[in-house]
Order: C-alpha cells, then structure tokens, then sequence
C-alpha cells in the first residue's frame, strides 16, 4: 500500500516518508472513516496498527525525535495529507473535522497506563501538537471547511473567518503547506470577495429603492414585503453583521467625501504628488505624513495624548535618513510602523491599547478610516495590514462574538473599505445616502 524510498536516503527520513505514502496511499483507496480508524490507530495508540512495518517506522521516528517541533511538523503534514485529498471532495469534508476531534481527545487520554514506552511518548508528543500553532490552523481550517451558523453571540470568533476573505492566507496558510491547500484557499478567497461585493452592491441598491419609494410614500413598513405592480418585492438580505443604518454611513464615509471637498482617494493622491513634486527630504515626508493622518483625528481625543505618541513614532523612525529623498523602503517601512503603532506589532508582542483607545474614543468607523488612509498612500502594504488583523483574529479566536463585537464591527468595516477602494464594482452612489 506504499512505496519504499531508496536505502540511499537517511533512516529517519525514510521512515518519514514510508508513513507520508502509506496515509497517501490510504486515503486514495479507502473511505474517511476506514482513514480515520487507521489515524486513530496509529497515532493514538488505540489499538494494535494492522501494518507492523509502518508501525515499527512510526516508533523509530518517536525515538529518533529530538525535539516537539520536528514531530509537530512530522503529524502537522501527516494531517494535510489526509486534509489535501478530503477538501477537494464536498461529501468528505466532515471527515476534516472528525480528524480534529480525534487529535484532540489527546488531552484527556493517559499519557501512560501500563503501556509500552513508545507509545506512552507517541500520546505525550501528540498532546503537545495538540496545543502548537499548527493544530489551532488545522482546527481553524477545519472551522471554515465546515462552517456552522456563525453569527450567534454566544459562538467563538474563529466561526466567522469565512465572513473575511483578507484573512484567509494568514489565517489558513502556513510556510511549508502544499500547493494544492494554497491553491484551494486562494480559490475561496477570490470567490468569497467576489460574492461579498456583489451581494453589498444588491444590497445598497436595494436600500437606495426603498428609500425612494419611501420618498413617495409608497413603501410600508422597512424589511416588509412591498407590493409593486402586483408583485411581492422582497427585499435583499443585508451581507454584513452591522445595522442597516451603519452599514449606510459606514460605506458613505469611505466613499463620499471626508472634508467637504475631498474622498479617501483625493486626500491619499494630493498628499503622494505633493511630495513625488517636491522630492522631499525623508524628515519632511514624516512631518507632513503626520499632518495628513491627524488631519481625520477627533482635535479633542488627539490632542489628549494620542497626536504626541504618533508623532514621537514617526520622529524616531529611522533618523539617519532624515536627509535621503523618499523611496519604496522608506515609504513601505514607515506605513509598516505606523501600522504596528496604530494596530498591533505581532503576536510575539500582541499588545493593542492604542488601537483599543482609537475604537473608543472615535469609533471603528474612524479607526478603520484611520488604516485605510495609510494604506492608500501604499498600498504594497495592504498584505501587511491584513496580517495584523489576523494577528488580533487570532489573538481573540477562542472568545466569544458577543465579548469582543467591537472587533467583529472593525472586521465587518475593513470589508466595505477593502470592497470600496479595491473591488471590482463602483459603490461612489452610496454618496447620495
């Protein structure tokens, strides 16, 4: 049911790959539970594995390990072996999340109960995959392959990573994953967008006919089925978590104009030809990059605090290039650091007070408008911004909707700023609101 690898290569990467095959060969041929039972089996140590030669590669590999994270990358490609082929097949994607279940009953089954050596060491070094980053991306994946109803209070956060295509290859795609799993979530993530903006376009043109209507007094109660002509209209399901009315404002501000004359778009475009016209020094390009960002800051949450600290970021950015014209590094590493300030440096370093005071003293909306300002005066650095973003999804995953909707709201917004500066359809009538 495998192939052997030459003797040339190494013992413990044969004994790798011997396994790697086996489970190739195995998922090929057999049903998901038959797969299952044998996963079950074999790393878990359930029951004796009916293949004694895989069993006796698997516990050469055990005693070969020299540390956590070999084995974790050893099971973590063991697991997408399975997942790769299930994800391409709709009627075997339950099988994705029964193989979580199963890894994760390692936590609770006794590392040792008269039991051989190895096998006591199999349980130990699975219960400790059971709690790296590459099991939380499995079950993370295996969320977002089997969605649940998502939109509940009381469901974890991780169930709406399918509402957030920006997220989708931070959240679901590691260094080192095959080319087909980063193909299949690309694919989802193009379709998701693409679906997302079509339903927000039906959606507000649905909102701009029912205001109409309700201007003629025609229209009956907002969300009721309206007779016209004889017909029922019904009216089109909102696509977004947030209210009808700030979804309206929300998409009106990031499209219309933000200082009586000008959008996003004009404000980000007169600053960069200001600056490619003057051939400023880097020094300038900080001092009026800081203008052009506290320009849409509240004067009176600003001038508490919060204007001194970006200011102070962007003076000790790089001061030895005070004097060098601006180029593509010092743009994108100074957006990069501005992000890191505004939002979260990383999850070695996840703290995010100042993003926190931004959401509560001027609201996601703004905040959202905030980041959207830097990242169209570069936008190379939209992937980074996504990232720091799955960074705080990831951070906050296992809790509750209900506790963290103040995130959900800056999630839900990033989406109609990403729809509306970057997507493929026109939303500037949402203007007229």
């Amino acid at each position: 049911m495998y192939t052997q690898l030459p003797s040339t290569q190494s013992r413990s990467v044969s004994n790798e790959q011997r396994i790697y095959d086996h489970l190739l060969a195995c998922v090929r041929t057999e049903s998901p539970q038959e797969v299952l039972h044998r996963f079950q089996s074999l790393f878990l140590g359930t029951s004796g594995y009916p293949d004694s030669e895989i069993r006796q590669a698997l516990h050469a590999i055990i005693k070969s390990a020299n540390n956590q994270e070999d084995f974790s990358l050893f099971l973590n490609r063991c697991c997408y072996i399975l997942v790769n082929r299930w994800q391409t097949q709709f009627d075997c994607r339950y099988a994705i999340s029964n193989l979580i279940e199963i890894l994760g009953q390692a936590s609770c089954m006794p590392a040792s109960l008269g039991r051989a050596q190895t096998t006591t060491r199999l349980r130990l070094l699975v219960k400790q995959f059971t709690k790296s980053a590459h099991f939380q991306r499995l079950r993370r994946f295996a969320d977002f392959i089997n969605p649940r109803d998502s939109a509940s209070g009381q469901q974890p956060l991780v169930t709406l990573l399918q509402r957030y295509p920006y997220l989708y290859q931070h959240c679901l795609v590691s260094q080192g994953d095959t080319q087909e799993h980063q193909q299949v979530i690309h694919q989802a993530q193009v379709q998701t967008q693409q679906k997302l903006e079509l339903n927000l376009s039906l959606y507000m043109t649905d909102v701009l006919k029912r205001q109409a209507r309700k201007s003629q007094s025609i229209i009956q109660t907002v969300g009721q089925p309206i007779p016209e002509n004889g017909r029922i209209i019904q009216p089109v399901q909102n696509p977004t978590l947030l209210s009808e009315s700030e979804l309206c404002s929300t998409l009106k501000h990031f499209v219309g104009k933000v200082d009586a004359r000008n959008t996003h778009q004009d404000l980000a475009q007169q600053f960069l030809r200001q600056h490619n016209a003057a051939a400023s020094s880097y020094k300038h390009f900080k001092n009026d990059f800081y203008e052009y960002l506290v320009s849409s800051v509240d004067p009176k949450f600003g001038q508490c605090r919060f204007n001194n600290q970006l200011h102070q970021c962007l003076q000790e950015l790089l001061p030895e290039c005070h004097d060098r014209r601006v180029n593509d590094f010092l743009m994108v590493r100074t957006c990069q650091q501005i992000l890191n300030f505004l939002v979260i440096e990383s999850r070695q370093q996840p703290k995010h007070w100042i993003f926190m005071d931004l959401i509560n003293n001027v609201g996601s909306t703004f905040t959202i408008s905030l980041l959207l300002k830097v990242v169209l005066v570069c936008k190379k650095i939209k992937p980074y911004l996504e990232k720091r973003f799955a960074i705080l999804f990831n951070h906050y995953e296992t809790q509750t909707q209900a506790t963290v909707q103040w995130l959900v709201h800056c999630f839900e917004k990033l989406n109609l700023a990403w729809c509306s500066h970057f997507g493929k359809l026109d939303y500037s009538y949402v203007s007229v609101l």
